[in-house]
C-alpha cells in the first residue's frame, strides 16, 4: 500500500492492494497501514507522530472490492481483494495504528465499535436504538480516557454482548443475509 499525506488539504492518500475477510454485511471496511513516511500531526488534541494509521474505508468510486473463489478457511465470511486508487481520506477520520500491536484488544475493541455503530444503525424502536448508541458512546469515551485498551475491552464486553442477544430477538435481524452466522462469530470475537 502506497501513501502520501497532504498537509494543506490535511488528507492521507492510498494507492494499492489489500486481502479482506469480512461478514457480509459491511458499509465499511477498516484498513490496517503502515505508512511510507512518519506524520506528526494533532490527533486528540494533542501533537501525535503517526508511523501507521487505521482508515475507514467505505464504498466509493476509487475503491474496488473482488471477491475470491470461495475457499475451505472461514467459508461463511467474504474473502477477496480490497484495491485502492488514490482513495483521499480525511486526517479528522484517522485512527493512529499504533494500539494495533495488541491485536486481541484491538480487534475485539474493533469488532464492538464495527457492531455498535452497525445496530444503531440498524435498529428502528427509538428506546433501542439511544440504548445502543449509549453503548457506542461509553465504548468511545472510555477509549479517549486514560484507561488502556485490553480495560475497556473488558469493561464494556458484557454491554455489546447484550446488545448481541437484544438484536437477535428484533424483527430487524431477519433483513440480516446470515445473521445467526454472524452472531455466533461476534459472539466468539467477543469471549
Amino acid at each position: 500500500m502506497r501513501t502520501a499525506f497532504e498537509k494543506k488539504k490535511n488528507t492521507f492518500s492510498f494507492r494499492g492492494q489489500k486481502s479482506w475477510l469480512v461478514s457480509t454485511n459491511v458499509d465499511m471496511i477498516l484498513l490496517f497501514v503502515k505508512l511510507d513516511k512518519t506524520i506528526k500531526m494533532h490527533l486528540n488534541n494533542r501533537e501525535t507522530v503517526l508511523t501507521s494509521v487505521i482508515a475507514p474505508i467505505y464504498k466509493q468510486h476509487s475503491v474496488t472490492r473482488k471477491t475470491f473463489a470461495k475457499r475451505n478457511f472461514l467459508t461463511n465470511l467474504n474473502q477477496g481483494n480490497l484495491t485502492l486508487r488514490n482513495t483521499k481520506i480525511s486526517a479528522k477520520n484517522i485512527v493512529s495504528g499504533k494500539n494495533i500491536r495488541g491485536f486481541a484488544a484491538s480487534e475485539q475493541f474493533f469488532v464492538m465499535l464495527s457492531l455498535g455503530i452497525f445496530l444503531v444503525t440498524k435498529v428502528k424502536n427509538v428506546k433501542l436504538k439511544k440504548k445502543f448508541f449509549n453503548f457506542v458512546q461509553a465504548l468511545l469515551d472510555d477509549f479517549n480516557t486514560h484507561f488502556s485498551l485490553r480495560l475497556t475491552v473488558k469493561q464494556h464486553k458484557k454491554s455489546f454482548i447484550k446488545m448481541i442477544y437484544i438484536f437477535d430477538n428484533l424483527p430487524e435481524r431477519k433483513v440480516i443475509t446470515s445473521w445467526d452466522f454472524d452472531k455466533i462469530m461476534f459472539l466468539k470475537l467477543l469471549n
